[in-house]
């Protein structure tokens, strides 16, 4: 049982359903919000029926990983290979059809019970996806980090997505609440989407010389490690500039808590990953970056608790209407 657990990353899926329950009760369902007679229109039930269905999807997505993963993981990591050891490649096989299933029945029931069909299709669609970056994706140039970036950053945009039905009847405090939830949801959808693709960069650094026995085609390998390197640290100051731009709205707001916090939980632990990623000359050595890099993921879930007190429609209203003036952008 303990490597079947281990087979679907307990930490990477303890993340994700964090991040999931502190924007549904850090951002979206917050009490504060009732005085104005807003309430999410995703009920408790749909939620957690979408917070089973996502994670049932993302752990099958870790197996299927493996599965196809087992020839390179001899190479890379055969001190923590699980499938053709512990478990049967069919073993797995199984556990994967049974948690795609429990995701594929997930989906059905959001469709009955929300009404939204296209919408709650979207885990099918990833799972698909994730199927096809084990088998194809992941061994071509870049192409499979950008989808592991994009599945990554989807959970908490398709939370968000069936908050965004605006009626023209509503009041315009509850547009404004719902607006600022929208924008929310994309400011950390961004952040997921960014920090993965660097991490997943990385990580293709460290398996280096398994994903080349398979005739992988990614980016260490056909352009080197100076080219990865130059390629991480652009995304990485990319990265940079915009929590910058954040921290400087904070700054100008004076809101001197959530300057502080952007500054110490987000900026800090990034500057030290550059740092990390400059030091690293070998593949082995890129480890460091990638640990940095999940835990500047945990700490940036962790920045959501700060909105429970019901400020985030205001704040992230607020802060990309600033952002639009000062890039000229409106």
């Amino acid at each position: 049982m303990i490597k079947y657990i281990q087979l679907i990353r307990p930490i990477n899926i303890s993340i994700v359903a964090m991040t999931l329950l502190f924007f549904r009760y850090f951002i979206i369902d917050v009490n504060v919000y009732q005085l104005y007679d807003f309430k999410p229109y995703l009920d408790t039930f749909s939620f957690y029926i979408l917070l089973i269905t996502t994670l049932s999807i993302t752990a099958s997505g870790y197996i299927i990983n493996d599965i196809f993963d087992v020839e390179t993981d001899q190479i890379n990591k055969p001190q923590s290979l699980i499938i053709g050891q512990s478990i049967s490649e069919k073993a797995a096989m199984n556990f994967y059809f049974i948690l795609t299933s429990i995701g594929i029945i997930g989906s059905i029931v959001l469709m009955i019970t929300t009404g939204q069909i296209k919408l709650s299709m979207i885990p099918m669609i990833v799972s698909v996806l994730l199927y096809l970056y084990s088998t194809t994706f992941k061994k071509m140039l870049l192409l499979g980090n950008v989808v592991i970036a994009i599945c990554v950053a989807l959970p908490i945009i398709f939370l968000s997505m069936y908050e965004l039905r605006i009626n023209e009847f509503d009041p315009a405090v509850v547009i404004l609440f719902t607006q600022g939830i929208g924008l929310a949801s994309l400011s950390y959808g961004i952040f997921a989407f960014m920090t993965t693709l660097i991490r997943e960069i990385i990580k293709d650094v460290q398996d280096m010389e398994g994903d080349d026995v398979i005739g992988a085609k990614t980016f260490p390998i056909l352009l080197g490690i100076k080219a990865s390197k130059t390629l991480i640290i652009l995304l990485q100051l990319l990265t940079l500039s915009i929590l910058l731009l954040v921290d400087y709205y904070f700054l100008t707001a004076s809101v001197s808590i959530a300057f502080y916090g952007t500054s110490i939980l987000l900026v800090l632990p990034l500057l030290i990953q550059i740092i990390l990623v400059i030091w690293a000359k070998v593949p082995s050595q890129f480890k460091w970056a990638s640990l940095a890099g999940k835990i500047h993921v945990l700490l940036g879930v962790c920045t959501m608790i700060y909105f429970g007190n019901g400020t985030a429609p205001h704040i992230f209203n607020q802060m990309f209407n600033f952002l639009s003036q000062l890039t000229g952008m409106r």
